[in-house]
């Protein structure tokens, strides 16, 4: 059986961000499950991945027959499919309606024409939790069925490496891309109420002027900017960090699905989470963090000191098996792999 992965980006990046390391980690999960996965996007000629995943070009979805079912990975994703009249597995991260999330507004006539495409053409949409299910479901109704596939982590980790930072102050991480201008204020906010007991680091990209046109949302010069890493450096990042800050894109729980309290806790760093982030039921009931009120500088500041006042608080060992366990890609492999063999015809 082969199963055609569309990503409408070059899969070729270094994988130094989710969208990256999740496609790498299931398609390599699917043909572990022996499955043949091919990543299908708008490359000129085939190639491999370092993990062994071939990579073939657009026009093999012209080849018919070829592949007996097509997964994509966005909503864009959809319209490349072109006239595959297989079963398709849609994936996408958030639903979008004609107001929410207001961030999208630029793009909310393009994306909206991409979730009718899904609700008449694919056989399975794939979420990543319950509240983007239910809001699908209130503006599409049952089609297609569901299936929740979350973002996921590591369940082994690289053997840990030297501290990259370059002070003895106690490291306050924000892993990730700056998805909204209000982020950026937040996190310019705190590094200038910290300063200079404690430092902020940014791993990752900014990318607010692409949501909502605030070109004003620039980081602190006081802020360090580490810009992207590959995901195996990522990790000693984590290690030597006192807290992983965790910070909502807007007020809507739905909008606010962070993998990075996944990381944090994998990698046994105590998280500081916004009000409104969707993973804060993990964060509370492990133990592994404190969440501040929505937009509050001062309560953010405030739980900050007391997370920083007492080294003695880590996610422990048993909250990083518990995650390992729970939330790697395997898990997450397994439930794509069965979502695929039940959308195949029987006997192929």
């Amino acid at each position: 059986m082969r199963i055609g992965i569309v990503f409408h980006k070059d899969p070729y990046e270094p994988p130094t961000r989710i969208d990256l390391i999740r496609l790498r980690a299931l398609s390599r999960a699917l043909i572990d499950h022996g499955l043949s996965a091919e990543i299908i996007a708008p490359v000129k000629q085939e190639g491999l991945l370092d993990e062994g995943i071939p990579v073939q070009p657009l026009a093999c979805l012209e080849e018919a027959g070829r592949y007996d079912l097509i997964k994509t990975c966005y909503h864009s994703s959809m319209g490349l499919i072109g006239d595959f009249d297989g079963p398709v597995a849609a994936r996408i991260v958030r639903v979008v309606d004609e107001r929410l999330p207001e961030r999208d507004e630029t793009d909310r006539g393009r994306l909206l024409y991409f979730q009718d495409m899904i609700h008449e053409r694919a056989n399975a949409l794939i979420l990543n939790n319950p509240v983007n299910a239910d809001r699908w479901r209130s503006l599409h109704g049952p089609h297609p069925p569901i299936t929740l596939i979350p973002n996921g982590c590591p369940s082994m980790l690289p053997q840990p490496g030297k501290s990259p930072y370059q002070t003895a102050r106690p490291i306050v991480l924000f892993l990730g891309s700056l998805a909204a201008p209000r982020m950026v204020h937040l996190l310019n906010d705190l590094a200038a109420a910290v300063h200079p007991r404690s430092q902020v680091h940014h791993l990752g990209r900014n990318v607010a002027h692409l949501y909502g046109g605030d070109e004003n949302a620039a980081l602190s010069p006081l802020i360090i900017q580490h810009g992207e890493v590959v995901e195996t450096r990522m990790w000693d990042y984590i290690r030597h960090a006192r807290v992983g800050l965790a910070l909502a894109a807007g007020p809507h729980a739905f909008d606010n699905d962070l993998s990075k309290v996944l990381s944090y806790l994998r990698g046994r760093l105590p998280v500081l989470s916004e009000e409104h982030v969707l993973n804060n039921d993990l964060i509370l009931s492990t133990g592994g963090g404190r969440v501040f009120a929505y937009g509050d500088v001062g309560d953010m500041v405030k739980q900050l000191d007391l997370l920083l006042d007492n080294p003695g608080t880590t996610a422990s060992m048993e909250v990083a098996r518990l995650i390992a366990e729970s939330h790697s890609w395997e898990n997450r492999g397994r439930l794509l792999y069965d979502l695929i063999e039940g959308l195949l015809p029987a006997g192929r």
